[in-house]
């Protein structure tokens, strides 16, 4: 049975290692008839963003992912097809080590399982972390403008403000701190109403959009900052309260489901069973 066996495994692998060929030389081919149509690969760069995301969304999300070495590496995973393949042959051939005399149908199964896993993992825990971060992100806001409004306070610029206030809350979220330093920067060669600008785009939640409207608000017209900004933090904080408020109300409807199929359907069954049984005692059972 194992010569079998591994003639089995030997031709499932090798389609896998020519259909990987076959998409790499497709790949090579588009990429070699782009360019002699004239189409350079920096051309299409915002044709190759996820549908639905900005290229500011994408650039964002790979600075995230480069701060983080576990996040930089189920990402390159997940972007590379190579690596994808050796880790499915390499969980394949050690379960198929393990469970060397088993049938061939007892094998099919779990190597079907290995391959979706692996391909399909990466990419769902990518974004998990990612939105968990983002929502970090978010929840920190409040904390962050209010540092930067006392700094204010103090005759720092804006600029000089959000520099300050990032660099020191590196501990509390380093993703935080990137994210404004990264904002910083294109201050300082485009001007801060674009930076906020790009800032809006690259993370749309309704939190940033309010801290981009009032420092541009305050950069146009020249308002005084300080209470702007104090008053934006608590209503930053009121959204988040109203939010969580929203959620634990929806909370109650949510939990009906599970205590109507795991509770109730139990009881009415345990209620009914003993006058069943005594109606037919033999019947039922035969």
């Amino acid at each position: 049975m194992i010569p079998y066996k591994l003639l089995y495994v030997g031709l499932l692998f090798s389609g896998v290692c020519f259909l990987v060929i076959g998409f790499i030389g497709y790949k090579k081919w588009e990429k070699d008839k782009n360019m002699l149509s004239g189409i350079m690969p920096e051309n299409t760069v915002v044709e190759q963003t996820p549908k639905g995301k900005h290229k500011q969304q994408v650039e964002l999300e790979l600075l995230l992912i480069n701060n983080n070495p576990f996040l930089k590496f189920i990402a390159t995973i997940d972007k590379n097809l190579k690596a994808k393949l050796l880790a499915i042959f390499f969980c394949c051939a050690v379960y198929w080590l393990f469970n060397i005399g088993s049938p061939i149908n007892e094998l099919s199964l779990p190597m079907i399982l290995i391959f979706a896993l692996v391909i399909l993992v990466p990419s769902i825990l990518t974004n998990t972390i990612l939105k968990g971060k983002i929502k970090k992100i978010m929840t920190d806001m409040p904390g962050f403008i209010d540092l930067v409004a006392v700094n204010v306070q103090t005759g720092i610029t804006i600029d000089a403000s959000l520099k300050q206030v990032a660099s020191d809350f590196r501990k509390l979220n380093p993703d935080l701190t990137h994210v404004m330093l990264r904002i910083i920067r294109k201050a300082e060669l485009t001007g801060l109403s674009s930076a906020l600008q790009d800032l809006a785009v690259s993370l749309p939640t309704t939190e940033i959009r309010m801290f981009c409207t009032v420092l541009q608000q305050s950069i146009n017209f020249g308002s005084s900052m300080y209470p702007q900004l104090i008053q934006l933090s608590a209503d930053i904080r009121e959204l988040q309260l109203l939010t969580m408020e929203e959620k634990l109300g929806t909370l109650s409807a949510k939990m009906s489901v599970p205590l109507i199929l795991f509770i109730m359907f139990p009881i009415i069954i345990l209620i009914l069973a003993p006058g069943v049984m005594r109606v037919f005692p033999n019947g039922v059972l035969n």
